[in-house]
C-alpha cells in the first residue's frame, strides 16, 4: 500500500513539473516579443562569420549551410534558417516590409519599430497547430524559420541577433 502511494504521489509529482514548466501560447508570444525588443536596444554584436557578400554574427550551434547570390541558409540543431538579403539597401530600408505586409495582417504578434539608423519588424503567424512561421528583419536582412511556441524566445533572440549584424561587403 505505502509503495503504490509512494508511485503515484512520484508520479504526479512529475506531471505537474511537466505541465508547470511549460509556456502557454500567449506567454510565448510575449517573452519572443521582448527577446525582440531587448535584442534591437542593445549594441549589435561584432560579425564572426565571412559569407560571399557580406559578414554577419552566427551564435554558438549555428553553421552556414549554404551561401548562394542574396540568400544564405543557416542550421541550429534541425532547424533552419533562410536569409533573404539586399546588399544596396540600408538598415533603414523597407523594401522586405513591403512585401511582408500581407503576413503581417493574419499574424499572432507583428512588430514594428522604426529609428533613425535601422527599420526592424518581428512577424510570427501560425503555420500549423505545432509550428510558427517566424521572420525578423533588420532595413535589406530579412531571416525566416519554423519555430514552435516552446523555441520561440530562443528563436527570436537569435534572428535579431544576426539580422542586426548584417553588414554588407
Amino acid at each position: 500500500m505505502i509503495t503504490k502511494c509512494w508511485k503515484v504521489s512520484l508520479f504526479l509529482t512529475f506531471l505537474l513539473l511537466v505541465v508547470g514548466c511549460q509556456v502557454t501560447e500567449e506567454e510565448a508570444l510575449e517573452l519572443g516579443h521582448q527577446a525582440f525588443i531587448h535584442n534591437l536596444e542593445e549594441d549589435s554584436l561584432e560579425p564572426n562569420t565571412e559569407l560571399s557578400m557580406f559578414h554577419v554574427y552566427l551564435p554558438r550551434g549555428f553553421e552556414v549551410i549554404e551561401d548562394i547570390e542574396y540568400n544564405a541558409l543557416f542550421q541550429s540543431g534541425e532547424q533552419l534558417f533562410v536569409l533573404f538579403h539586399q546588399p544596396a539597401e540600408p538598415a533603414t530600408s523597407s523594401i522586405h516590409l513591403q512585401r511582408d505586409l500581407a503576413a503581417a495582417g493574419g499574424a499572432l504578434l507583428y512588430e514594428l519599430l522604426e529609428a533613425e539608423d535601422q527599420l526592424a519588424y518581428l512577424i510570427v503567424t501560425e503555420e500549423d497547430e505545432e509550428q510558427l512561421f517566424v521572420i525578423v528583419t533588420v532595413g535589406g536582412a530579412k531571416l525566416s524559420t519554423l519555430t514552435t511556441y516552446n523555441d520561440l524566445r530562443d528563436s527570436i533572440e537569435a534572428m535579431t541577433e544576426i539580422v542586426q549584424s548584417y553588414q554588407a561587403k
